[in-house]
């Protein structure tokens, strides 16, 4: 298509709501995007170029031809922007990895012998779907766990009452026998639904069930049934309450996380239900790079929900993201009845965002470490890192170190764990600055060494032992030649002067030695400097991540502490309810009542202190 085309298309763009198709010169669809206004919004890609992303201009250079879909609404774009990205892929767009084979699990509840099995088709046959899960993996966790919890049958066939002799799932303990009538239709349907209940997340309704039906069998001297249940209710307990103290919400929400490392881009999604936390999944997201983490986090929200089998009332996201309202409202007809998209500023949301925050970040560099040609290119990396940097042997074990502080409070330092180039999570080791007074980074790094190197035991360098006693084959420290310096003198001091130690500057990313004032010959993107890059990286995740939770317990000791009669429940409940303390200075006592679940007088009392607090 000419300029001249092109720009009489521009010309007849609709100022009406819909969905805009950018085409190359082979008629591919390179990008979809949604508008309230087509006209104004398409037309923004092809004036000045000032102040758009490189992303945008090599996108705008290469469309050929636009093509507009007008539809009755905002919301209606939405859905049609989220179909035709997942169908075409296009190349700048941002998008779910395979998302069209996404497995789910089903349950055939119009069966009257229902089974739960895998699906990758999710289609509108009665049944009841639960995902979409990010692997045939993880769904293959989950339907274990259900079948090891609640017996159900797995085989295909018609149950007629006619077979005499079970199976040997049967007689494993794996399912209930009806094919031999050992259970009767309607007990095995309640079983079933107990299964859907636990998909759903609502465990509190599941242990209801099931305790009742224990109680009713132990009246009616079903001994053995009620024993059965005890066990059942046990199980479920036990995997329910495996995770009850990762989470203080209420209610059902998911949070949503991302981790962005160049062009790849891994979203964490963390369902929590009841209060408690169903679980988590990590999505690998296509054509991300060079697009912000906001617009990252709004393609897939709009992919993942889209085909989601359950939308939950509220949504804490990492980040904000456009058409924010819009989103909100198709997502509230999606689920039937409101919802909320909340970016937590501070208080215990903020500290649960920032906590799945850290987990994606983590499972990225853990992926990242294992892609490509896998153990080989660690490899690589270890041998490169030996010969520049003059080591006598591989560094199969390199230890991070890094400082985070703010002004000199909460100081925190850390330990990060790399063996043959993979974390060891288990390894990690964080500390409290305890001798340094205000902000000197060099005597933090200096303490935290010194107590690293006071758990080592001195074993003539022979690497053996585990956690604190073993020897690292190399040290990183994260900062210049100033901090390479003073963990060089702890190191000597304490013995140890056989353990090599460099530096890794954030800059430039340059590496320091010692014995040397130029930094070493190793290129930013090498395979050993991206190496260190990524000891570097996670120590500086790790250390941020336990400030961050210092940071958390220090304004816990809040203006809330002071208020008569509100004790470390009710101020839970007012920092779960509400945001920020302006936030319940603004609201009315019987608005801080019902949000809180606290007696009106309790929340009276909270305001007077609060107003009080800001006016003397």
């Amino acid at each position: 298509m000419s300029s001249t085309t092109l720009q009489r298309k521009l010309s007849l763009a609709p100022r009406s709501p819909g969905v805009y198709l950018f085409r190359d010169s082979k008629g591919a669809i390179i990008y979809v995007g949604k508008a309230a206004n087509l006209r104004t919004r398409v037309r923004s890609y092809f004036g000045s170029k000032k102040g758009l992303s490189t992303k945008v201009v090599r996108l705008v250079g290469a469309v050929r031809d636009i093509e507009f879909v007008i539809t009755g609404s905002e919301q209606e774009a939405l859905v049609l922007e989220a179909d035709l990205v997942r169908n075409h892929k296009p190349q700048y767009n941002a998008r779910l990895k395979d998302d069209k084979s996404f497995p789910f699990l089903m349950v055939d509840v119009q069966n009257d012998y229902p089974t739960v099995t895998v699906t990758r088709k999710r289609v509108e046959d009665g049944a009841r779907y639960f995902g979409p899960f990010s692997s045939a993996r993880s769904v293959r966790q989950t339907l274990r766990l259900i079948r090891r919890v609640f017996k159900f049958r797995v085989c295909s066939g018609a149950i007629d009452g006619k077979r005499t002799r079970a199976c040997l799932n049967m007689h494993i303990g794996l399912c209930p026998g009806p094919c031999v009538g050992a259970i009767s239709k309607e007990d095995y349907r309640r079983g079933i639904q107990q299964i859907v209940l636990f998909l759903e997340g609502r465990h509190k309704d599941v242990l209801d069930s099931l305790t009742g039906e224990m109680k009713e069998a132990a009246e009616n001297l079903e001994y053995e049934k009620a024993a059965l249940l005890r066990d059942q209710i046990r199980a479920v307990d036990m995997v329910t309450q495996r995770h009850a103290s990762v989470t203080a919400l209420r209610g059902d929400q998911d949070i949503v996380a991302i981790a962005q490392d160049g062009g790849t881009s891994l979203v964490e999604v963390f369902s929590v239900r009841e209060g408690r936390a169903l679980g988590r999944q990590d999505f690998p997201i296509q054509g991300a790079s060079e697009l912000s983490l906001s617009e990252v986090v709004r393609g897939f929200v709009l992919q993942y929900y889209s085909s989601a089998s359950r939308v939950p009332p509220v949504l804490l996201l990492q980040h904000a993201i456009e058409d924010a309202s819009a989103i909100r409202g198709w997502l509230s007809d999606l689920r039937g009845s409101p919802v909320r998209l909340v970016v937590p500023r501070q208080g215990i949301r903020k500290h649960l965002v920032d906590s799945v925050a850290d987990s994606v970040a983590r499972e990225m560099v853990a992926q990242k470490l294992k892609s490509g040609r896998g153990a080989e290119m660690r490899e690589e990396s270890l041998k490169e890192l030996k010969d520049v940097l003059r080591l006598h042997r591989l560094p199969r074990r390199i230890e991070g170190f890094d400082i985070s502080t703010i002004q000199g409070r909460e100081s925190v330092g850390s330990m990060v764990v790399f063996e043959d180039g993979i974390p060891r999570p288990s390894e990690y080791r964080r500390f409290r600055i305890r001798t340094v007074e205000g902000q000197d980074d060099y005597a933090m790094m200096r303490e935290v060494v010194r107590r690293r190197f006071g758990r080592l035991d001195d074993s003539g360098g022979s690497g053996g032992g585990q956690g604190w006693k073993a020897e690292p084959s190399l040290m990183l420290i994260d900062g210049g030649m100033g901090q390479l310096g003073v963990a060089i003198h702890e190191r000597d001091a304490a013995g140890f002067s056989r353990i090599p130690i460099v530096s890794l500057a954030k800059e430039l990313e340059l590496i320091y030695v010692e014995g040397s004032s130029s930094p070493a010959d190793l290129p930013s993107d090498s395979a050993g400097s991206r190496m260190l890059q990524a000891v570097r990286d996670e120590a500086h995740r790790f250390a941020v991540a336990y400030h961050r939770s210092l940071r958390d317990s220090s304004a816990m000791a809040s203006l809330l502490d002071e208020v008569s009669g509100i004790g470390p429940r009710r101020k839970r409940a007012l920092l779960l309810a509400f945001d920020s303390l302006n936030e319940i200075r603004d609201a009315s006592a019987e608005e801080i009542s019902t949000r809180a679940g606290i007696p009106v007088e309790s929340a009276r009392q909270v305001r007077e202190h609060l107003e009080g607090s800001w006016t003397s």
